[in-house]
C-alpha cells in the first residue's frame, strides 16, 4: 500500500527537507548578524573617552589702576586741609570731567588742493582717452614726496601728464594716534575728452 502523494496547499505545514533547507540557508544570515553586533560593541567599548565641553567665562574687563600724580597728590602743609583724591583714582561718584579726552580717529591722507592736469596735444588729436592710477607718498606736511605710475593709460603723454599734476598737489596728511604721519595714498587720474 502506498500513500498518495499530499497536495500543499497554503496553511499546510512544509515537508521536513523544504523546512530544513530554510533554515540552513538563514543560519549565515543570523551568524554574520551577531559579528557586526560584536564589533559594533567591541569598538564602542574600546573608542577613547572623550573630554566634556568645559564653559569659558567670558574676560572681564577691569579699570587700569594709574599711579597718582605726585604733584596733584602732595600732602597739604597746613595739615587742616584733606587731601584731594588723585586723578585716575576711582571715586564714589562719576564725573565725566575725569574722564580723558577722546583720541581724534585715525584718517588717511587725503588731497586738499588739486593741480587739473593739461591734456596732453598730441594726446588730443589722436584722441587718447584713459585713467592713470597713480601711488602717492604723502608727507607728514601734506606734500606729495613721491608719484608713481601703479597704472598706466596706455599713453606716455597722458601718464606724464598725470604725474606733473599730482606731485603739485597738497594733502591733508594721515593721522594716527592723534598725529600727523607719512602715508602712500592711491590717486586715479581720469582723462576723457567731452
Amino acid at each position: 500500500m502506498s500513500i498518495p502523494p499530499q497536495d500543499h496547499g497554503p496553511g499546510q505545514d512544509e515537508p521536513y527537507e523544504v523546512a530544513e533547507a530554510r533554515r540552513r540557508s538563514a543560519r549565515p544570515l543570523v551568524w554574520l548578524l551577531l559579528a557586526i553586533a560584536a564589533l559594533a560593541l567591541l569598538w564602542y567599548l574600546s573608542r577613547p573617552d572623550l573630554p566634556e565641553p568645559v564653559a569659558v567665562e567670558p574676560p572681564v574687563a577691569e579699570e587700569p589702576a594709574t599711579p597718582p600724580d605726585p604733584a596733584e597728590a602732595g600732602d597739604a602743609e597746613d595739615g587742616d586741609e584733606p587731601a584731594e583724591p588723585a586723578a585716575g583714582a576711582p571715586s564714589g561718584r562719576a564725573d565725566p570731567s575725569d574722564r580723558p579726552a577722546p583720541r581724534p580717529a585715525d584718517r588717511p591722507a587725503e588731497p586738499l588742493a588739486r593741480v587739473q592736469p593739461e591734456y596732453p596735444r598730441a594726446a588730443l588729436r589722436t584722441r587718447e582717452e584713459g585713467t592713470v592710477l597713480l601711488l602717492v607718498e604723502v608727507d607728514a606736511d601734506g606734500s606729495a614726496a613721491s608719484v608713481e605710475i601703479e597704472s598706466s593709460s596706455r599713453s606716455h603723454e597722458l601718464d606724464r601728464a598725470a604725474v606733473e599734476a599730482v606731485s603739485q598737489w597738497t594733502f591733508r596728511p594721515a593721522i594716527e594716534d592723534g598725529r600727523p604721519v607719512a602715508s602712500t595714498v592711491t590717486v586715479p587720474v581720469d582723462f576723457r575728452i567731452d
